[in-house]
C-alpha cells in the first residue's frame, strides 16, 4: 500500500490507498452519497450501472434460489466496493447488493470506473487484493453455514459486520439477520436471547449492541477468525 504523500482521506480503504497522482484521477467523477437500509444497488445478473465505495454503510451480497429463498454471500464495509466484476471485464455478478446498514459512500460511473481502472496500477492492484478477500469470505462462509451451529455464525456475523463499519451498534431486525446466517428467524431469535442473557449482546427492537467482543470471539466458530486474520492483513497493504 502506498503511505507516503497521501493526503486524500474519503474513508473509503481503496480510495485512501491510492497514491496522488491516481486519486486525481477518479477524484472528480466521485459523488458522495447517502445509502438507505434496503436499497438495491445492483441485481442479479443486470448491468451495473454505478460502482459504489461505502464509507460507514455495510453492503451486503446476497444469492437467491429460484423459489425465493435467499442467504448472504458477502459484506462489504468502508474497506471495499462493490463493482469488483469489472476486474473480469464482466459488468453485472450472479447476486444482489444491497444496502443492510444505512451509511455513506461514494459512487461514480461504471464506465468511467472501468477506464479509470486499466490506467491506475494500483488502483487495479488493491482491487485485486480485495476481490481475494471477497473470495475468501465467500468460500469461508459457504462452510460455515453448512457445518456450524446457528450460534457460532450469528457471533461470527455480527463481529465480522462490526468490524466492517466500525461500529458496535448494528440496526438490524432478527428477519435480517436470519438471512445473514442461512437461519430462521425463531432460531435467531433463541440465540439473541441465549447471548443476551450471557451479557454478551443486548438486543432491543431492531438494534442489536456488542457488550463483549473477547467472549463474542470465544463464541464463534474458527471462520471468524480466519476471516479477521485475512481481513487484517488486507488492510495492512
Amino acid at each position: 500500500m502506498v503511505k507516503s504523500d497521501r493526503t486524500q482521506h474519503s474513508g473509503n480503504f481503496i480510495l485512501d490507498s491510492l497514491p496522488p497522482e491516481e486519486y486525481k484521477l477518479i477524484h472528480p467523477h466521485l459523488q458522495p452519497v447517502k445509502l438507505r437500509q434496503n436499497d438495491v444497488l445492483c441485481r442479479a445478473r443486470e448491468s451495473i450501472a454505478e460502482v459504489y465505495f461505502p464509507t460507514t454503510a455495510l453492503l451486503s451480497w446476497v444469492h437467491s434460489t429460484a423459489e425465493g429463498q435467499t442467504v448472504e454471500v458477502g459484506m462489504t464495509g468502508f474497506e471495499g466496493m462493490m463493482g469488483m466484476t469489472f476486474l473480469f471485464d464482466r459488468d453485472s455478478a450472479p447476486w444482489e447488493v444491497k444496502v443492510l446498514l444505512a451509511g455513506e459512500g461514494f459512487k461514480l460511473n461504471s464506465r468511467v470506473f472501468v477506464s479509470i481502472l486499466r490506467e491506475s496500477v494500483v488502483l487495479r492492484r488493491k482491487v485485486t487484493e480485495f476481490a481475494y478477500l471477497k473470495l475468501m469470505q465467500l468460500t469461508q462462509s459457504a462452510l460455515c453455514n453448512r457445518f456450524h451451529a446457528v450460534e457460532q455464525r450469528l457471533c461470527r456475523w455480527l463481529q465480522a459486520a462490526s468490524d466492517r463499519v466500525k461500529n458496535d451498534e448494528l440496526l438490524l431486525t432478527r428477519n435480517i439477520l436470519a438471512t445473514m446466517v442461512g437461519s430462521t428467524r425463531p432460531a435467531v431469535s433463541i440465540v439473541t436471547g441465549t447471548l443476551q442473557s450471557a451479557g454478551l449482546i443486548r438486543a432491543v427492537r431492531g438494534k442489536i449492541t456488542i457488550l463483549n467482543r473477547t467472549e463474542m470471539a470465544e463464541a464463534a466458530c474458527e471462520c471468524y477468525h480466519i476471516m479477521k486474520h485475512e481481513f487484517d492483513r488486507y488492510l495492512l497493504g
